[in-house]
């Protein structure tokens, strides 16, 4: 194992409890492939560090398991992208095959997959890979090698000992672990859907406007720019500021949406959605089962929910999980 530091910044704070981890191996399934290099990033004061274990010729997965296992066994959260399916069950899988105490099974997992994949429509990305991520946001690599390529240059290094191979194989893992951690910023969406805003404001309509716009400020910066529009509402979202813009009805009503339609039932003749739990008092004939599109309902622009900023963050919160 070698411990070095890195020379970037992370844009979103992460607690000393947290690591970023990055596995490469010899192919997908645990069962037939080993793995050739584990890195870890990890914050310590106001500077980032790594640790990275390399399989050599000659040494074993369960040695080099162990050792990792170990150097994280106090940490309490680890970072990935696409972890939750691909790195955490394969170290699982070898955990279970050398009879070696995983701890991060007990460990928070954040998966970066698993925020940005919410808000696929929203965002400028060709696709959810993570090189499309980077590419988005604007980070470059010294190094990209794709899958083949790694196991090929593995193969290469343990038949020849060439170090230049080795070199290239741990600045590819290093490098990794340098995007895991400028994609902290991620992070940023999650306030926006959670509704940890600094500050958010509702500005009411003039006479001459149409819409209603609603301004929230966020902790930190998001790295890609929202702008995304559906039915009467935008969302814009640049840096740390953003802007939801609603159209009210003829009679000057907003359209609360509820989360999880399928706990509702839209009453037509009311133009509104119910709890299923209030169901027992609707005839059936008088609804209908709730879908995204109907799973509403309307408050005046002036009703004092929107003047109270728990009420404002909730009401914000459902409107920007049914743009998404």
């Amino acid at each position: 194992m070698t411990t070095k530091q890195l020379t970037i910044k992370l844009p979103y704070p992460v607690t000393e409890d947290s690591f970023f981890l990055c596995i490469d191996t010899t192919g997908l399934h645990a069962e037939v492939s080993a793995i050739t290099t584990i890195g870890i990033a990890y914050p310590k004061g106001q500077q980032l560090f790594y640790n990275q274990w390399f399989l050599e010729a000659g040494e074993t997965q369960n040695a080099l398991l162990a050792s990792f296992f170990q150097a994280v066994a106090d940490k309490k959260r680890v970072i990935t992208y696409y972890g939750n399916r691909f790195a955490l069950p394969f170290l699982a899988q070898k955990a279970d095959e050398y009879a070696l105490t995983n701890p991060l099974a007990a460990m928070i997992s954040d998966d970066y997959y698993t925020i940005v994949h919410p808000l696929k429509k929203m965002l400028p990305l060709s696709s959810l890979k993570q090189t499309a991520i980077e590419k988005a946001c604007q980070i470059q690599r010294t190094l990209s090698l794709s899958g083949k390529k790694l196991i090929k240059c593995y193969q290469t290094y343990h038949r020849t000992q060439d170090p230049a191979m080795k070199d290239m194989l741990l600045l590819h893992n290093k490098e990794s672990l340098e995007t895991l951690c400028h994609f902290a910023s991620l992070f940023a969406y999650r306030d926006l859907i959670h509704g940890n805003f600094s500050s958010c404001t509702m500005e009411k309509n003039t006479p001459d406007e149409e819409e209603i716009h609603f301004h929230l400020v966020l902790p930190f910066a998001v790295p890609m720019p929202i702008h995304h529009s559906l039915s009467d509402l935008r969302l814009d979202v640049s840096e740390r500021t953003g802007t939801l813009s609603m159209k009210p009805d003829a009679q000057g009503m907003l359209k609360h949406y509820y989360q999880n339609p399928k706990d509702y039932y839209y009453l037509p003749y009311e133009d509104r959605a119910i709890h299923k739990s209030l169901a027992s008092f609707v005839p059936k004939e008088f609804r209908t089962k709730a879908t995204k599109t109907t799973c509403y309902e309307k408050i005046a622009c002036d009703h004092p929910a929107l003047a109270s900023k728990s009420s404002l963050n909730a009401f914000l919160c459902d409107t920007i999980a049914f743009l998404c």
